[in-house]
């Protein structure tokens, strides 16, 4: 065997590794997800993907992913290969009540490729084999949206934020720069000094190169109780915010908005 100094070398690096993942995965929370602003050098993926799910099978679906792909994620995560996971729920008015709707956020390094598969065999393989068939009968169809994460602040809370409220923004011609740095310097600054929101992130969206919308804005909040109460005050707007308005006006358009709430995380 190898000597004990050198074991206590190995643990050492070990635990330096583990400890600089826990650090990065902290630094990276969400959602996406400290109170410092994070700048564009630390830019990372954000992958949504959407599940459109027969609500007779919510329950079942959801028990899939606490017992099998939420222990894959969180083995994925502990390996540095991931940063975080989450599962929400989509919340709509809309909605057909046959569906429920799921939504799965993927926070990846971009230098690192997104792997699955079954870590260390954590499970046999004809398991995850009808665990897969049986989501086959739950899933009526899915969409991915591949966004990169250009700025923000991330909660200081270690749980994430229960409510996530994303607004779908199509930037004007030519307005791309200049709306991000006034939503990364200009209103980032605003909103972290309001104590209802938890976290803010500007993400571009890189994919389907189609999509009708630029950029996804997502505000954190605690509960939907600090969301109404954010928007409940209605306030005279000074001279400088009407101007401020006025000007973000001309760089972008909104689209529409999601709201989700959280199911499952993984850290």
């Amino acid at each position: 065997e190898i000597s004990a100094c050198l074991v206590g070398s190995e643990m050492c690096i070990r635990d330096r590794t583990l400890n600089y993942s826990k650090m990065k995965k902290t630094l990276f929370l969400l959602l996406l997800f400290a109170v410092t602003s994070i700048s564009g050098q630390e830019e990372f993926y954000v992958g949504l993907h959407y599940f459109k799910v027969k609500s007779e099978y919510a329950n079942e679906f959801i028990e899939a992913e606490k017992n099998y792909y939420s222990k894959i994620h969180k083995a994925r995560i502990d390996s540095g290969d991931k940063i975080a996971w989450d599962m929400w729920r989509l919340s709509s008015d809309n909605m057909d009540n046959s569906e429920t709707i799921f939504v799965f956020a993927h926070l990846q390094e971009i230098n690192k490729p997104s792997v699955m598969g079954n870590p260390e065999k954590m499970f046999p393989e004809a398991e995850l084999k009808m665990v897969r068939k049986q989501r086959g009968k739950m899933v009526m169809g899915s969409k991915f949206i591949q966004t990169v994460f250009k700025g923000g602040f991330v909660p200081s809370e270690a749980t994430p934020p229960k409510v996530a409220i994303l607004n779908f923004v199509d930037a004007k011609p030519g307005k791309w720069s200049e709306l991000e740095n006034t939503m990364i310097n200009e209103i980032v600054p605003r909103l972290k000094k309001n104590s209802y929101v938890k976290g803010w992130g500007m993400h571009k969206i890189v994919s389907p190169s189609n999509d009708e919308s630029d950029y996804i804005m997502a505000t954190f909040y605690n509960s939907m109780d600090d969301y109404y109460k954010r928007r409940t005050p209605t306030n005279n707007p000074s001279k400088s915010r009407t101007e401020r308005l006025k000007r973000m006006g001309t760089m972008r358009e909104g689209v529409k908005t999601e709201v989700l709430q959280l199911v499952l995380s993984e850290r």
